[in-house]
């Protein structure tokens, strides 16, 4: 009927009602044949231009002039309240804070009220799919009895003449959400989940058209504007088969569904690791830092969508964007910030102290040979006062400290503060004696005296004269 429809509108002299349609015809043959919108994405631009005519000669028009695919002959077969929902998932590329970014979409649609939940991952593992049926079921509020697959590997391991293998994590979800029956359709027979696989035109041409419109910052908002979209659009729209809002069918479906357990199946990937002394938790070769008051404690590392999160004692204690790298370290500036102020070691110090600039390096050697032990501290308060002024002037201070052989913080911190800026008078070269004793009644923050005998042994050894 749809085609004697169409054949009919084809024949029939378009009504005068058309002509507000002819001066954005161009506009229209570009937006649907070059950029692939859809009728309705297209009428929210020639709006925007003028248009001031309706939805419905816009629709004949578009459909029209689309390109049509080639399709095939099925049954189409509709479902009463309850009983069955089909997954699929597609793959996009999007912008993501202006780079293009490979994402999978994953879409579950309810056979009655054409009701559909999406949700985008990284890397569509198991752990994700499983997470996203979780989520779909509580938002829609219940549970169908039967979902059709086709054989994704994150539903199906392994397919035999007569038996499917299930994968068993998606196995155990199922057990634990009622039991549903899962259904793999035979390979190829995609028309067998017509209601999944069109509303991915849908997904395309209306939700990532907006989203490109508005750009993305990451996944997060990519999911945050999904939601949005399904609140305000995808659900409340009349949907082109029912003549019904979704949202309204699900309200009777609802009640037909199988009732959610009693506590959500944990879909993500949960190990225990030791925090090491370094503050780091280890996930596959990568290292991930946690706050350094919790070194020696045992965390519980959750790994779902590509974040990490590490609790201790139940309690999240650091959420990390897992990465593809091998055998790197991640530490978060907040745990870095908390380890300066409570640690001293120098040799976990180091390496932080010699980002402070070429002279770092010199610095460091003469502060571990000055002071040793207590060499941790200095190091830890000179960063401390890095992140107060800023790390060039801290740099410009260590140079001068080294010139002039100050290995501490004081001296440091007194070049920083300008203490050191004023003029200096000549003086006669005085005895070493008259030095020594000199420096003994200048305060507890002067340095030792042997760092000045050796800074006069130099300038003597430098001097042409060698006096």
């Amino acid at each position: 009927m749809k085609t004697v429809r169409r054949l009919i509108r084809e024949k029939t002299p378009e009504p005068a009602r058309g002509r507000k349609l002819d001066p954005f015809r161009p506009v229209i043959q570009h937006l649907v044949c070059t950029q692939r919108f859809s009728a309705v994405l297209a009428l929210e631009e020639i709006r925007a231009l003028g248009y001031t005519g309706g939805y419905t000669q816009l629709k004949e028009y578009v459909r029209r002039i689309r390109p049509r695919g080639k399709r095939r002959a099925h049954l189409r077969f509709e479902t009463e309240p309850g009983v069955q929902a089909q997954v699929d998932l597609s793959p996009y590329t999007v912008l993501l804070d202006r780079e293009p970014t490979p994402v999978v979409c994953f879409s579950i649609v309810f056979g009655y009220s054409r009701w559909q939940y999406v949700r985008f991952f990284r890397h569509a593992d198991a752990h994700s799919v499983c997470h996203a049926h979780l989520l779909a079921f509580e938002a829609a509020g219940g549970i169908p009895e039967e979902i059709l697959y086709d054989r994704m590997k994150q539903i199906v391991l392994e397919s035999h003449r007569d038996r499917v293998v299930m994968h068993p994590l998606f196995e155990a979800m199922r057990l634990h959400c009622g039991e549903f029956r899962a259904v793999p359709l035979a390979p190829g027979y995609k028309e067998g989940k017509g209601k999944v696989e069109n509303p991915f035109g849908y997904v395309e041409n209306n939700l990532l058209k907006r989203c490109a419109a508005v750009g993305l910052r990451d996944l997060d908002d990519l999911n945050e504007k999904a939601a949005a979209w399904l609140r305000e659009v995808a659900w409340v729209r009349e949907h082109g088969t029912t003549r019904e809002r979704p949202i309204d069918r699900l309200d009777v479906e609802r009640p037909k569904l199988k009732p959610l357990p009693a506590h959500r199946f944990e879909a993500a990937e949960v190990e225990e690791r030791l925090v090491g002394d370094d503050f780091l938790v280890r996930w596959l070769t990568n290292r991930y830092s946690v706050p350094p008051r919790f070194v020696g404690q045992i965390a519980t590392v959750r790994v779902l969508e590509g974040i990490l999160e590490a609790f201790i004692d139940g309690k999240p204690v650091a959420r990390h964007a897992v990465r593809d790298t091998r055998y790197k370290r991640y530490v978060l500036p907040e745990h870095e910030a908390e380890f300066r102020e409570c640690s001293t070691s120098r040799h976990v110090l180091q390496d932080q102290f010699l980002r402070l600039g070429p002279a770092a390096r010199e610095f460091a050697e003469g502060l571990i040979a000055e002071h040793r032990g207590a060499a941790g501290y200095h190091m830890s308060r000179i960063l401390g006062l890095a992140d107060r002024v800023g790390i060039p002037r801290v740099a410009e201070a260590l140079r001068h400290a080294v010139r002039y052989h100050a290995f501490d913080f004081n001296a440091v911190d007194r070049i920083v503060r300008g203490k050191t800026d004023r003029p200096v008078a000549v003086l006669p070269a005085p005895m070493p004696a008259r030095i020594a004793e000199y420096l003994r009644g200048a305060g507890e923050h002067q340095r030792p005296l042997h760092t000045y005998e050796k800074l006069l042994r130099k300038s003597r050894k430098e001097s042409p004269d060698g006096q």
